[in-house]
């Protein structure tokens, strides 16, 4: 088990976030819309057991590492399936948005347009590559899309998110107090790093979903406390969107 740090890339100098749609809804309107689904749902389940905890490498894409995993969890809660969404399409398409050249990796507002307004494909359709390499693959099917997105600037409202059995991406600067298996104490520094929160664990901490393997910490999730989460979503370079299942577009059969 480590907590060495991986390789980062979330490019908070290039976020936009007058750019950041907000296509949320209201926690309490949420809860009535899945009221049939969600509380069917084992909130401290382990969410390894939808996601595959990836490896980004080398390369600076933890935000579209990130986004897959959404995706991943999104999917999984409209239909009660587990498929592999593209990391590779969530960098590199963010990177176009934005006008990023090269491996210096990729904003939360980009990857919003991609997951709300472009479309996502699955891994088989552009494989995640050993080695940067930004060339669209012909033929990849950008047909899911995630229709409910919401920007916190609350921590309140984020956890109430989280509660409700539903994913946020963060985009944080991630320094040694990140380098924990608990972040109980979060300080603003280091360079930008891309995860995902999805569910609590037993503590009451909210679940951390990293992209630097299972190696990482013995399974690739860490936790974060409610104080640190405050302190990050206040600093001017932290972004943190939530995404539901509801309307999500996708190609595959109706949910099981």
């Amino acid at each position: 088990m480590t907590l060495e740090r991986g390789t980062l890339g979330y490019a908070w100098e290039f976020e936009r976030k007058a750019m950041l749609d907000n296509r949320g809804e209201e926690p309490l309107e949420l809860m009535a819309k899945f009221k049939d689904v969600l509380p069917k749902l084992a909130i401290d389940s382990d969410p390894t057991g939808v996601y595959d905890v990836r490896d980004q490498g080398r390369q600076g894409s933890c935000q579209g590492q990130a986004l897959a995993g959404i995706f991943g969890a999104c999917f999984w809660l409209h239909t009660g399936r587990k498929i592999k969404f593209s990391a590779a399409a969530g960098y590199y398409l963010s990177q176009k948005r934005d006008g990023i050249v090269g491996d210096r990796g990729s904003t939360l507002s980009g990857g919003q347009w991609v997951a709300t307004q472009h479309g996502m494909c699955i891994e088989d359709d552009w494989p995640y590559p050993q080695q940067y390499n930004n060339r669209e693959p012909e033929g990849a099917n950008y047909s899911y899309k995630l229709a409910v997105t919401k920007p916190f600037s609350r921590t309140q409202d984020l956890l109430a998110w989280i509660d409700l059995g539903l994913p946020v991406q963060i985009g944080v600067l991630w320094g040694d107090s990140c380098d924990r298996e608990v972040v109980s104490n979060w300080q603003p520094a280091g360079g930008g790093h891309s995860t995902f929160f999805w569910f609590r664990s037993k503590s009451g901490n909210v679940r951390n979903i990293n992209s630097w393997g299972k190696r990482w910490n013995g399974d690739g999730v860490h936790e974060w406390t409610e104080a640190s989460i405050d302190r990050a979503i206040k600093h001017r370079y932290s972004t943190f969107i939530g995404y539901g299942p509801a309307e999500m577009i996708h190609p595959t059969p109706e949910p099981i």
